[in-house]
């Protein structure tokens, strides 16, 4: 709640800094877009902002002056959470029409995406969006291998491992060396997986609690829960899972799902598609404590 008072304190005082030009030569970057006073509404307000934001930008000079571009995207950007979806996407995909002839441009604006909404640092993350920009500014036929090679492979792992997609197979090979391949099993109700790199204490903690959660255990005795806890990095260390979890490392792992951070979850319903994703453990506690198990299937965890 105070985050979003804040940002509306922000949008007013931007606003009026606009406003105040009133038509004049603005002393900012480029002139804001002023409100009309008959839009009322927070979201609605933000949506005209999002919508017209660039509308005094010069886009074919903006450049020259990276510094202020960087700081007049961060603003651009600081207005979507609060926007409407599909005016984000239509607003973006204009701005990026708008530079699409120059691909030192689109290149900068992958750069400032990926610190403002992608990157940990990020204030406001969101890989959808994310995705949006990388999609459109893969449209250019102009950029460099290298750089189309990167953004590529960034695409394609967000786009394989966003929720309600299907979870893709990979190979596990297991602390005896033997190898097998997670494929998605549609007779189990959910599937969980777990990457993380061994010895990340974040992990481990996490690992543990997971395992001592009392609706998990039963969930996984009773076969309506698969869980794969999966190393990212095989750096030699012993690695193991607890009784009923299944073990191994999947190096080039990072090629096929997004696992930036450790621990990362994934929760698969019997349709094999992406339910849940993300790197904290109430979410996914959360959604265990959501499933129902059959009264046959309780009498024989309990047997």
């Amino acid at each position: 709640m105070k985050k979003t008072i804040l940002a509306f304190l922000t949008l007013v005082i931007s606003i009026s800094a606009s406003a105040q030009v009133n038509g004049a030569v603005s002393q900012q970057f480029f002139q804001l877009p002023i409100i009309p006073d008959s839009i009322v509404s927070f979201q609605n307000r933000c949506d005209f902002m999002v919508t017209h934001y660039w509308d005094f930008c010069d886009l074919k000079k903006a450049f020259s002056s990276r510094d202020k571009m960087a700081d007049a995207f961060k603003m651009y950007i600081s207005f979507m959470p609060y926007a409407s979806a599909d005016v984000v996407f239509k607003s973006v995909d204009k701005f990026l029409g708008g530079i699409s002839k120059k691909p030192d441009d689109m290149l900068f604006i992958a750069r400032l995406a990926e610190n403002n909404i992608y990157a940990d640092t990020a204030e406001f993350q969101s890989e959808q969006l994310y995705t949006h920009f990388i999609d459109g500014i893969l449209k250019s036929k102009k950029l460099d291998k290298n750089s189309r090679e990167y953004y590529e492979k960034q695409a394609s792992v967000l786009h394989n491992s966003q929720e309600g997609m299907m979870a893709p197979s990979f190979d596990i090979t297991d602390s005896q060396g033997a190898k097998t391949k997670f494929v998605t099993d549609t007779a189990q109700f959910a599937t969980l997986l777990m990457f993380m790199v061994p010895g990340d204490s974040d992990a481990e903690l996490a690992k543990t609690r997971l395992n001592a959660n009392i609706k998990t255990s039963q969930l996984v005795k009773s076969g309506m829960l698969k869980i794969y806890c999966i190393a990212t990095k095989n750096n030699g260390e012993r690695f193991t899972s607890p009784e009923g979890w299944t073990s191994g490392f999947a190096p080039g792992i990072e090629e096929i799902y997004d696992v930036r951070k450790s621990p990362m979850f994934y929760i698969i319903n019997s349709e094999g598609k992406i339910l849940k994703k993300g790197n904290e453990l109430e979410p996914v506690l959360n959604v265990m404590q959501l499933i129902r198990i059959p009264r046959n299937k309780t009498q024989q965890t309990t047997n």
